[in-house]
């Protein structure tokens, strides 16, 4: 008779895709441990299972996904890095009180609004997403140090700072297919 396969669901992201806690992961080898996972836990495979067994399999793989998926992405993982560490990151809109990182914002939002009558819109789009690539490439490795220091505190400011870079960038992206279909 087969046997169900089981996950421990009480695992951290990190131990289920065999990856060692930290901010800087090997992406190659965690999503090939999400496709083996999904290979053995699909829904797919449990067609003829019984009811028990086929809502064990959806849950298993939509718990794949959702751990593959916050650890692809750097901000779910910072957070999540915060989260399992004690930290509180239930307030996704609370924002940091660096009044030098605040300024700089406003600066880059009036940059991308003079992007409008800027000669070349898109170039000046692509400007800006650069200079916020570099801005969270910093705050990356500002999140990461402070976590491996222990300083938890920093990181989730670290962390918080990175979010919001990248809803920056985010709103740059529709602003640039905004720019595109206008000039289409």
């Amino acid at each position: 008779m087969f046997k169900m396969p089981t996950l421990d669901l009480k695992q951290d992201y990190f131990a289920l895709f065999g990856l060692n806690l930290g901010f800087d992961i090997d992406t190659r080898k965690l999503h090939s441990e999400q496709q083996r996972l999904q290979s053995i836990f699909h829904p797919d495979r449990f067609v003829n299972a019984n009811e028990r067994e086929r809502r064990l399999s959806v849950q298993q793989a939509a718990w794949i996904n959702q751990a593959y998926e916050t650890l692809l992405n750097p901000v779910k993982r910072a957070r999540y890095m915060l989260q399992i560490n004690g930290e509180d990151m239930s307030d996704e809109s609370q924002t940091t009180s660096d009044t030098e990182f605040l300024m700089e914002q406003i600066s880059i939002r009036e940059e991308m609004d003079e992007c409008r009558t800027d000669p070349s819109p898109l170039d000046c789009c692509e400007r800006i997403a650069a200079k916020l690539r570099l801005k969270n490439q910093e705050y990356s490795n500002e999140f990461e140090s402070c976590f491996g220091q222990g300083k938890l505190n920093a990181a989730r400011q670290s962390c918080r700072k990175m979010q919001f870079i990248q809803r920056v960038l985010d709103q740059l992206m529709e602003f640039q297919f905004e720019l595109e279909e206008e000039l289409g």
